[in-house]
């Protein structure tokens, strides 16, 4: 099982407990947030940028969608607002080493 899966499977109840322990659902709620931030930083490499997760996102649709890297790039220029640089170095991303966790 992995990360994803065990987070969707475990959020509700997450929330729930932190619902109760911090005494509402907002509070909760920013407690699970702060949870999860300290579990993505303890197992990733690399320190999060908004980037990483378009190259995630990208690599996935590269199998998935079919389309063309150069519409991708477009894309990510106009509805991501990625400079031109950024875009490309986006679609041409394919390494998961820095979502290796940190032994």
């Amino acid at each position: 099982m992995n990360w994803i899966h065990i987070i969707n499977d475990e959020l509700p109840r997450l929330r729930l407990y932190a619902s109760a322990i911090f005494g509402g659902p907002a509070e909760g709620d920013l407690a699970v947030e702060a949870a999860l931030g300290d579990l993505f930083e303890g197992h990733l490499a690399d320190p999060l940028d908004r980037a990483l997760l378009y190259r995630l996102l990208d690599r996935q649709a590269r199998s998935l969608a079919g389309m063309p890297a150069s519409e991708r790039v477009e894309l990510l220029k106009h509805l991501a607002g990625f400079e031109a640089d950024e875009a490309h170095g986006i679609v041409q991303w394919d390494s998961l080493s820095p979502l290796r966790s940190v032994s």
